[in-house]
């Protein structure tokens, strides 16, 4: 497996931030107040706080999210495997041109009309196209084609 932008895997390093926020967060004391302890608050008091992990399941789907989206974020592929081909390698595409009147401006209209074009002559034997002529309204100008 591959990455496209696998600089952006060093987005890994973001998992330690759920892990820090875990360790950090503290739980609220209560306050009781008990008549016999009136000496005892005189006495100076320390008190040794154990960072224990609490609640290992929440740490843990934090941190799977943080992961997931830095593979995500890193485009993973598989190389030589065509998955949008299919496994007959037969293709369905549809080549939408836009007909509004943006488009008649200079010659945007004849340049998207040519790279249509080039995409109908790299398709292959098997392969099928239509065309859809949109603007405020859709038509759709070829059916699919073998």
């Amino acid at each position: 497996m591959n990455f496209l932008a696998p600089a952006l895997l060093a987005g890994l390093a973001a998992i330690a931030i759920p892990i820090v926020l875990h360790l950090v967060q503290r739980e609220k004391k209560q306050v009781v107040a008990f008549p016999s302890l009136m000496f005892l608050r005189k006495i100076p008091y320390q008190s040794v706080r154990r960072r224990v992990i609490r609640h290992w399941p929440l740490l843990l789907l934090r941190a799977l999210v943080i992961v997931l989206l830095a593979f995500a974020f890193a485009r993973p592929f598989v190389p030589g495997a065509d998955l949008a081909a299919g496994a007959s390698g037969n293709r369905e595409v549809v080549i939408l041109l836009d007909r509004s009147a943006s488009m008649a401006y200079g010659d945007h209209f004849d340049r998207a009309r040519q790279a249509a074009r080039g995409v109908v002559q790299g398709l292959g034997a098997n392969d099928r196209a239509s065309l859809v002529l949109f603007s405020s309204e859709v038509e759709v100008a070829v059916q699919p084609t073998a």
